[in-house]
C-alpha cells in the first residue's frame, strides 16, 4: 500500500477513535478506501446504499475543496467533507458524520418518516435518530478546523471555516431574480425565538443587508417548535410563513409603501407552497430576508444624495469609534461648514445630532439584546462618562439606560 495511503488511513482510524464518529475516505473515483469499523447505522431512508447518502449531500468524490466542508442533509444529518492532498495532488476525501446538533425530537422524527414514506422503516429509523452523536454546530466547525489540518498540515481557523461553507449559497444575482446570501446556519425554521427574531427585524427595518449574513446560530431546526405534528416538510413551511409575515410588516416599519410590500408577500407565500423539496424552501427563506432588506435598503438611499448617504453609512461603520464632524467632512471632501448646511436640510438635524442618535440606538440594542454593563457600552459607544451618557440617552429616548433595560431586556424571557 501507498505509504500516504496508509498514513491516511491511520489518520482515519485516529479521527474516528478519538472523536467516536463514523469515517469514510473515497478515492477521486468515488472507491470507498475506508470505513471505520464502529457499526455505525446507515440511515435506512438511504435503503442501505451509500451511493444514496452522497448523492443526498452533493457529494462529488472528484471535486475538492481548499476548506474543510460541512453539509447537511433532508434529514437533519451533519456531514464533515475534508479533501486531502499531497503536494497539491488531490487525492481523496475523509468523510466524517452522521451528526446532528441537538437530540431531534419524536415529532420531528414522525415528521421525516412521513415525508419520506417510511413507513415500513419506521422502527429502524428511530433507532438510528437515537444512535447519532449529537455535535453542536461550533463545536462541528473547530472539529472540522482540526482534522483538515490533521490531514493537510494546513490551519484554517473556525471563523473563516464558518465564513467560507456560507459563501457556498450565496450567489450574487440581480434585483430582479432576488439576493439569496445568507449564511448556512440561518435555517428555514428558526425564525420564532424572540432573541433572534428581534435582531432579524431591526436589520430588515433598517435595511441593513450586509449583516444578514452575521445573524448568530441561536436555534436550529432540530430543536424549533414543530408547527405540524404530521410532517416536518410541513412544520419547515409554516414557519416560513410566519417569517414572511414578521419581515413585510418590518420593511413597512421601515419605509417600504405597503403596497410593494404586500406583493413580495403574496409572491412569496406562492412560491413556499410550490417548493417540493427542503433545501427549495429553506433557499426561499433567504430570499424573503434578502429582498425585503434591499428594498428598504433601496427606499432609504433613494430619500437622500449620494453625499449624505455616505456620511449615514460611514457614521453607522463607526459606531463604536470616536467620530467627529471633520472626520465626517474629510470623507466626504467637503468643507465642515458646508456639510452641516447640507446634511441639515437634508436629514432635519445636525451631524452631531445624527451620530448621537445612532450611538443611542446602538445602545437601545445592546440593553435589550445582552447582559453588557451600562458602564462598558458606555465605553463601547465612546461616551466620556457614564453620567453624560445616561444625559444624552435620556434626551434621545426620555428613559435612562437602566429604566430601558429593565422594560426591553428580552435574554431572560420566554
Amino acid at each position: 500500500m501507498d505509504s500516504n495511503l496508509e498514513k491516511n488511513l491511520k489518520l482515519c482510524d485516529l479521527v474516528a477513535g478519538t472523536f467516536d464518529l463514523h469515517v469514510f475516505y473515497i478515492d477521486p473515483a468515488g472507491k470507498i478506501i475506508y470505513e471505520s469499523p464502529n457499526n455505525q447505522l446507515l440511515n435506512p431512508l438511504y435503503e442501505n446504499q451509500k451511493q444514496s447518502l452522497f448523492t443526498r449531500l452533493n457529494f462529488y468524490a472528484s471535486k475538492p475543496y481548499d476548506f474543510p466542508l460541512i453539509q447537511k442533509s433532508a434529514f437533519s444529518e451533519k456531514f464533515i467533507l475534508i479533501s486531502v492532498f499531497n503536494n497539491q495532488a488531490f487525492e481523496g476525501t475523509v468523510l466524517i458524520g452522521p451528526t446532528v446538533a441537538y437530540s431531534l425530537s419524536s415529532d420531528r422524527v414522525n415528521g421525516i418518516i412521513h415525508d419520506s414514506l417510511g413507513f415500513f422503516f419506521r422502527d429502524k429509523v428511530i433507532q438510528y435518530y437515537n444512535s447519532i452523536p449529537v455535535v453542536p454546530h461550533e463545536r462541528l466547525i473547530q472539529l472540522s478546523s482540526l482534522v483538515f489540518h490533521l490531514f493537510n498540515q494546513v490551519y484554517i481557523a473556525p471563523e473563516t471555516v464558518w465564513e467560507r461553507n456560507g459563501k457556498l449559497a450565496e450567489p450574487y444575482e440581480k434585483m430582479e431574480k432576488s439576493d439569496l446570501i445568507v449564511s448556512q446556519n440561518l435555517q428555514a425554521n428558526t425564525y420564532h425565538e424572540r432573541l433572534f427574531e428581534k435582531k432579524m427585524l431591526e436589520i430588515i427595518k433598517e435595511g441593513r443587508v450586509e449583516e444578514l449574513t452575521q445573524l448568530p446560530t441561536l436555534k436550529e431546526e432540530e430543536v424549533a417548535s414543530v408547527l405540524s405534528k404530521t410532517s416536518y416538510f410541513r412544520s419547515n413551511k409554516n414557519h416560513i410563513i410566519t417569517l414572511i409575515t414578521l419581515v413585510s410588516r418590518a420593511a413597512i416599519d421601515g419605509g417600504l409603501h405597503e403596497e410593494v410590500a404586500f406583493s413580495l408577500h403574496d409572491r412569496f407565500i406562492q412560491q413556499l407552497e410550490e417548493a417540493n423539496t427542503l433545501e427549495g424552501i429553506r433557499e426561499l427563506a433567504k430570499e424573503v430576508l434578502y429582498t425585503y432588506a434591499e428594498k428598504v435598503q433601496q427606499v432609504k438611499n433613494e430619500r437622500y444624495s449620494k453625499t449624505v448617504t455616505t456620511c449615514k453609512d460611514y457614521i453607522y461603520k463607526h459606531i463604536y469609534e470616536n467620530i467627529s464632524h471633520d472626520d465626517i467632512a474629510r470623507k466626504v471632501d467637503l468643507s465642515p461648514k458646508y456639510l452641516s448646511s447640507l446634511f441639515k436640510k437634508e436629514v432635519g438635524i445636525t451631524v452631531s445630532e445624527y451620530i448621537q442618535n445612532t450611538k443611542i440606538n446602538e445602545a437601545k440594542k445592546l440593553l435589550s439584546l445582552s447582559k453588557t454593563p451600562i458602564s462598558e457600552i458606555c465605553t463601547l459607544l465612546n461616551f466620556n462618562d457614564q453620567s453624560y451618557f445616561t444625559k444624552v440617552f435620556k434626551k434621545v429616548s426620555g428613559v435612562t439606560p437602566m429604566y430601558y433595560r429593565e422594560r426591553h431586556h428580552l435574554l431572560d424571557r420566554k
